[in-house]
């Protein structure tokens, strides 16, 4: 489903950066209703600059807050290898990152299980002694 909202570029700075193969523009726009999503930016922004849409990728939205007006980082590559090697490469870099933090997410909650594990072993060793003892007594 794709909403309908009016965009006005306020502003707009671009940088050519030919090492990477590709155009970065840091967009200022104006929009209507709801923050729009990555998908519907995309599509206006190619349109109204004409750009080729599966070349352009947008890498944030920031919105103002209690404005309807949002910054978007654009890249805008020239060619579709390029884009796919670095696209890709940037994911698998953020794919890492992620999985690096669940791993030790992971080891902290076995720790804690453990940990948890042990003391119930050894409240329930002494509670089976003092039962002992108990019994003891009344003999």
């Amino acid at each position: 489903m794709q909403l309908k909202f009016k965009m006005k570029v306020l502003n707009k700075i671009e940088k050519n950066n030919e090492l990477l193969s590709r155009k970065e523009f840091i967009i200022d726009l104006e929009y209507d209703g709801p923050t729009p999503t990555k998908q519907d930016v995309k599509t206006e922004i190619c349109k109204s600059l004409k750009f080729d849409e599966k070349l352009c990728v947008i890498r944030k939205i920031s919105v103002v807050f209690k404005a309807n007006t949002a910054n978007v980082d654009v890249l805008v590559y020239s060619n579709e290898e390029d884009m796919k090697r670095i696209e890709n490469y940037l994911m698998h870099k953020k794919i890492e990152e992620k999985i690096k933090k669940e791993e030790e997410a992971r080891k902290k909650a076995e720790e804690e299980a453990k940990r948890k594990a042990e003391e119930e072993a050894k409240s329930a060793e002494e509670t089976a002694e003092n039962n002992s003892e108990e019994d003891k007594k009344e003999e």
